[in-house]
């Protein structure tokens, strides 16, 4: 009777519901100041694996990770595990998981231009544009100054998210390659081309997330909570336009592209907005090029 019991109790423990969320390491998911309103994380390990993003991705330059890479010395592809970007939207900083331990690392840091000095018993490497802020062997921070003396300032208060963003984190799957999060506030992203649109969108958002796996083609869920059902209108409307635009500007002579657009779709239910995207991987690579304009 007592291994039946036993056997039962390691059943309902092993069907019990895991909490949804992205996989956040705890040594940098602890780090998250209390008033975070955007989030963007990565695990860089399953990332790089994905054929779509070796084939489209490998050669992009994306600001944050070259600044992480060119103030550590790091090589992204070999020495980072996962970077988490976090930002209240006035201070912005990025955490990173790899091999800090080098003992290397601090005189690179230096011979390529930065001072060393102290913060509340922290040493930085940088100078007044910005610093790399080595916590332990495994974990580092890259941002402005005051933005990673404010980290450190909170980091004894620090316990990871806000209850706001935690509930938000919630809704993505853990095996989502890239995602993003945000809870609201005044916030701009550095995006360029089609994609400087989105900064419009979050004038009429109040919290959203967004999740893509690379894993087969693209797919990926948008979802969006505006302040009212115009507002979620609106924004429907708006990315309804982005992907008819999308679909014009596919040359004649490849209507297949033409069918991927029909891949994507936009729902609204009251005041919220999610868009879906699935593209087989058989079309990854030709839409990704149309849709970044062949960078």
């Amino acid at each position: 009777m007592r291994f039946v019991l036993l056997a039962a109790a390691l059943a309902l423990i092993g069907c019990a519901h895991q909490p949804d969320g992205p996989k956040i390491d705890s040594s940098i998911d602890t780090l998250v100041p209390s008033d975070t309103v955007l989030m963007a994380g990565t695990r860089l390990e399953a990332l790089l694996k994905t054929p779509v993003y070796q084939r489209n991705f490998a050669g992009l330059k994306i600001s944050q990770i070259d600044e992480f890479a060119s103030r550590t010395g790091l090589d992204p592809r070999k020495d980072l595990w996962e970077l988490l970007f976090v930002s209240n939207g006035r201070r912005s900083v990025v955490l990173g998981r790899g091999k800090f331990g080098d003992e290397m690392m601090e005189p690179k840091l230096e011979k390529e231009g930065g001072q060393r000095f102290g913060y509340k018993g922290f040493t930085l490497i940088g100078n007044d544009r910005g610093a790399v802020l080595l916590l332990n062997p495994t974990t580092a921070a890259v941002g402005e100054v005051p933005a990673l003396e404010a980290l450190i300032d909170q980091r004894a208060t620090s316990h990871g998210p806000p209850p706001t963003m935690t509930a938000l984190l919630k809704q993505i799957p853990a095996d989502a390659q890239f995602w993003g999060a945000y809870a609201g506030g005044p916030i701009h992203l550095p995006l360029d081309g089609n994609l400087a649109n989105v900064n419009k969108l979050l004038a009429s958002v109040r919290t959203g997330t967004i999740y893509f796996d690379l894993r087969a083609g693209i797919s990926g869920v948008a979802e969006a909570a505006c302040a009212d059902e115009p507002g979620a209108q609106q924004v429907e409307g708006a990315l309804k336009a982005l992907i008819g635009i999308g679909r014009l500007s596919v040359p004649k002579n490849q209507p297949e592209l033409a069918k991927v657009y029909d891949t994507i779709r936009v729902t609204q239910e009251s005041a919220r907005v999610k868009l879906y995207i699935d593209v087989p991987e058989v079309m990854a690579d030709k839409f990704l090029k149309m849709w970044t304009g062949g960078k």
